[in-house]
């Protein structure tokens, strides 16, 4: 065993509160990876709620296991240690499930680089072949579920939606089939209402490269539905670890709301997780005390605390969440607000409570744009909004944008340093930060079937900002690589022939240099506008949204039309409530 690392492991772990610690003998052992270092997944409240709800069950274990910090892979691969988990430092390939939590299509080379390391076998292929045991690779979360294609070939099974209600099904079956044949155990998980097992599907493409259908094996679903937990309430809300380690260092997070009926449409978020629920108020605040108990207990210090949601203040207690943790002394910051919902109430809330920046996403400097993506707020309630936090005692503010949104205009790119402008000379603002990113179109959304905007123009777009942005004084721009960007937009929209890319990719070549020798056009991915009638890679997956309802969104938008926000119950306009 690779000793500074394990060793660097058990330190870790010492600093947690929370960690569980169980038996393996008689259990579905199930190692959870989340392909990035750490700190990052440790940030992360998804692998921690998948970590609770397993290890709660009797029948389960779960352990953690993460991409290892470059010294300590070199460390690794200089041993040839297989890598293992944290919990026990049991080596990956003896777990019977190694089971992904996937949010970011960027870290997908970093799953077949865990997935070597681990010895399990890269592909579902080659695991299926090997002689003697190889773990079950299951892959779940907000990616899997939006396009599992691009990994298809790596994944044994992709859980397709929340985690909560197929859990125990996966449990059950896995406990149930110990010692069957591998090709068996898939067919009782594909069984299963929200399980998804690419090897019991087949692409065919049409001449031009574009995807003329995915057939199903006999037996399998046509489409498959995703699973949804329609009541919260009796599943956690916070995190099941806290550690110093993490980009959230010492912070209880908490989820006050899923998903988000304010309908842009840009984002994969708001439409993936429809219907929107809200947490009870009594809930949180409950879950929040007791896991601030067992942190106090372990550490001596009360804890911070993040609420999380799309957007906090559209939870109709959310200032009587904020008051509470005011009341019992827990510094707190939350994740997002919006411009129309930030009042003096609010930023007094936050103030007390610790927050040091109002964050805004204002996302284009034009009312036109706005209009085009849904966003529901003006410049003038931008502006306002920003005035409200500094008269309540803010000197930071952070404003979100992005570039390259349908139909931008170098107006619009304009209208951006000119709102930031009028922001940062409205008081005497510590700084404001201004975040600028690309627009990437995503599966489940009305802009699915748009090119992103070349990546030079979109360079051309973040120098022009960057040039403007330096001749005002307190303004800070944090800008996202364009190249970055249209690669995300490649492996958010991709299939089955980008594996050899990502295998590539994984084993340290460039993106550029994969596309190359792949034979693959980042362009016809990324940046080629769809027809109407294009079948996607993903439309064998079935979220509930209506094909028919998200293009009638982006006729709406394109016309400069508002949507409402979700009614749920009697609202049945996208077909997830029908």
């Amino acid at each position: 065993m690779a000793r500074r690392f394990a060793e660097k492991v058990r330190y870790r772990l010492s600093r947690e509160s929370g960690t569980v610690t169980k038996p393996h003998g008689g259990r579905v052992k199930f190692a959870l990876a989340f392909p990035s270092t750490y700190y990052v997944g440790m940030s992360n409240l998804g692998l921690q709620i998948v970590y609770r709800l397993l290890n709660n069950m009797e029948d389960a274990v779960c352990e953690r296991v993460f991409l290892p910090d470059p010294p300590d892979l070199l460390e690794l691969e200089t041993a040839r240690t297989p890598l293992f988990t944290l919990e026990s430092q049991t080596p990956v390939q003896n777990f019977d499930v190694l089971a992904f939590s996937l949010s970011y299509e960027m870290d997908y080379p970093n799953v077949l680089k865990i997935l070597s390391l681990s010895g399990v076998g890269l592909t579902s292929a080659e695991r299926d072949d090997a002689q003697g045991f190889a773990p079950i690779v299951i892959a779940g979360g907000p990616a899997a579920t939006f396009n599992p294609e691009p990994l298809a070939n790596f994944i044994d099974a992709f859980v397709i939606g929340e985690a909560e209600p197929v859990l125990p099904e996966i449990v059950s079956v896995l406990s149930c089939s110990r010692g069957e044949p591998r090709p068996e155990v898939l067919k009782r998980l594909a069984a299963i209402e929200g399980v998804y097992v690419p090897s019991f599907y087949t692409p065919y493409y049409k001449p031009d490269g574009t995807l003329l259908c995915t057939k199903n094996a006999p037996g399998m679903p046509k489409k498959v539905k995703r699973r949804f937990e329609p009541d919260l309430k009796n599943y956690p809300s916070v995190s099941a670890i806290v550690t110093p380690e993490t980009e959230f260092a010492d912070m209880i997070l908490a989820e006050v709301a899923r998903g988000c009926g304010r309908h842009c449409r840009f984002c994969v978020a708001g439409h993936a997780y429809l219907p929107p629920r809200a947490r009870a108020e009594a809930d949180v605040i409950k879950d929040i005390a007791d896991m601030r108990k067992l942190v106090e207990e372990h550490t001596g210090k009360a804890p911070r605390v993040g609420l999380l949601s799309a957007s906090v203040f559209d939870h109709p207690s959310s200032l009587l969440i904020c008051r509470s943790l005011i009341e019992d002394e827990l510094h707190f910051s939350i994740s997002s607000t919006r411009a129309d919902t930030l009042n003096e109430d609010i930023v007094a809330a936050l103030r007390s409570g610790g927050h040091q920046v109002i964050t805004i996403a204002p996302e284009s400097g034009t009312d036109r744009l706005r209009r085009i993506i849904n966003k529901q707020i003006t410049g003038r309630e931008v502006r306002q909004a920003a005035r409200i936090a500094f008269e309540g005692g803010f000197r930071r503010v952070k404003l979100y944008f992005m570039l390259g949104l349908p139909t931008e205009g170098p107006e619009d790119v304009d209208a951006i340093r000119t709102l930031v402008e009028e922001i940062a000379v409205l008081h005497p603002w510590e700084k404001v930060i201004v975040s600028v990113s690309c627009f990437v179109p995503k599966p489940w959304t009305p802009f699915e079937w748009c090119g992103m905007k070349e990546e030079r123009d979109l360079s051309k777009d973040m120098e022009r900002l960057r040039s403007a942005f330096s001749r005002i004084k307190r303004v800070e721009l944090l800008r996202e690589s364009p190249r970055e960007a249209l690669v995300q937009g490649v492996l958010a929209r991709g299939d089955r022939r980008l594996a050899g890319v990502i295998e590539a990719v994984s084993k340290g070549m460039n993106w550029r240099q994969a596309w190359r020798e792949g034979g693959i056009d980042p362009g016809f991915y990324a940046t080629r506008e769809r027809p109407e009638d294009e079948v996607f890679p993903w439309d064998h997956i079935d979220l509930g949204i209506s094909k028919k309802h998200l293009w009638h969104e982006y006729e709406l938008g394109l016309a400069e039309a508002s949507s409402a926000a979700c009614m749920v119950g009697p609202c049945r306009r996208c077909g997830v409530c029908r």
